[in-house]
């Protein structure tokens, strides 16, 4: 396997809360490894029944305390992320990280240095996802005769030394010319682009590449911009409050909802836990201007930017009520 579960852990955590039925929760880039995980629990935990959630998981607002709670298992194990910044669930949960075994080898961080020199940095911050936080200190290390290397503290005890996820970036908020993230994808680090404003560079350990995604942030930061720009003179606005366990802000609702309102605009607030264009569009009417979505700040950028009509994140829409478009908020 090219992940790390952890599997002493489980088992020891398995027996010392005394489970018999147990439910799996992968990512959907996990999830290919689980029934071969539950094949070996099960060689050494006989008497524990496990069941594997098929339901999408995006992260660790998005823990299936609903579905543990109707199949009736004894605990709940969530895998590929730590607990989420403010949310914990209510559910007996197990957090699993599936640290990534990929390496970084020489000649890809030979190219990382010579980016970062055609980039004229002198200061470079460094972030990771969960599943890579291993590799910060080895990159850090190869760094620093070169440049000034930072790694930020995180918002949440849960998180490690430079970890981000796609709505929290504290940890990078860090003074430096540069940003490096170290993921697969460019999910990541694409919102770090957006949450600094400043150049960024992906190392991914799985491709052994080095990506300059600073052109593809830009981009989008330009398409993020034409939508606040269409939304400045929005009188109706729909809220959209997440129902999934963690991406549920009632305060955050409340709170733009009297904004709003006190600009003397209209406003509704539709609940929704899956969001997508076919339920916009079942919802929409002519006079709707506006949507800004509370639950999370990545489906308007990610999913949702191609629509008919203005779908903003709670920072975007801050901009507006407070009448600031500079500095671009992200994503909170």
């Amino acid at each position: 396997m090219s992940y790390v579960f952890d599997e002493d852990l489980l088992k020891s955590e398995i027996g010392k809360r005394g489970a018999k039925r147990v439910l799996l929760q992968f990512p959907e880039g996990l999830r290919y490894f689980s029934t071969e995980l539950v094949e070996r629990l099960r060689q050494a935990l006989p008497d524990v029944e496990f069941i594997i959630s098929g339901e999408p998981s995006w992260g660790a607002c998005d823990i299936a305390e609903d579905e543990a709670n109707l199949l009736k298992v004894d605990l709940l194990i969530h895998f590929g992320h730590s607990p989420y910044t403010w949310y914990y669930p209510k559910f007996p949960t197990l957090f699993v990280k599936a640290e990534s075994t990929a390496q970084v080898e020489e000649e890809t961080l030979e190219k990382l240095v010579n980016l970062l020199r055609e980039r004229e940095a002198r200061t470079v911050a460094l972030t990771s996802t969960v599943q890579h936080g291993k590799l910060l200190n080895q990159v850090r290390n190869y760094l620093s005769p070169h440049f000034r290397v930072e790694v930020g503290r995180p918002s949440s005890p849960f998180m490690g030394d430079g970890q981000v996820l796609g709505c929290d970036y504290k940890s990078a908020l860090v003074e430096a010319d540069v940003h490096v993230n170290i993921s697969g994808g460019v999910f990541h680090a694409l919102g770090l682009g957006l949450a600094t404003g400043k150049p960024v560079l992906k190392l991914d350990p799985y491709t052994r590449t080095v990506e300059d995604l600073t052109p593809q942030v830009f981009k989008v930061l330009k398409i993020r911009y034409s939508k606040i720009m269409e939304s400045l003179d929005a009188n109706t606005w729909v809220i959209i409050q997440g129902l999934k366990v963690g991406q549920n802000r009632p305060l955050m609702v409340k709170a733009l909802e009297s904004r709003l309102r006190s600009l003397g605009k209209r406003t509704f607030v539709v609940t929704s836990k899956v969001l997508n264009q076919e339920s916009l569009r079942n919802l929409d009417r002519s006079y709707i201007d506006a949507f800004v979505v509370t639950s999370c700040p990545r489906i308007p950028t990610d999913d949702l930017y191609m629509y008919e009509k203005p779908v903003l994140t709670p920072g975007e829409a801050k901009m507006i009520i407070t009448n600031k478009l500079e500095p671009y908020i992200f994503p909170w």
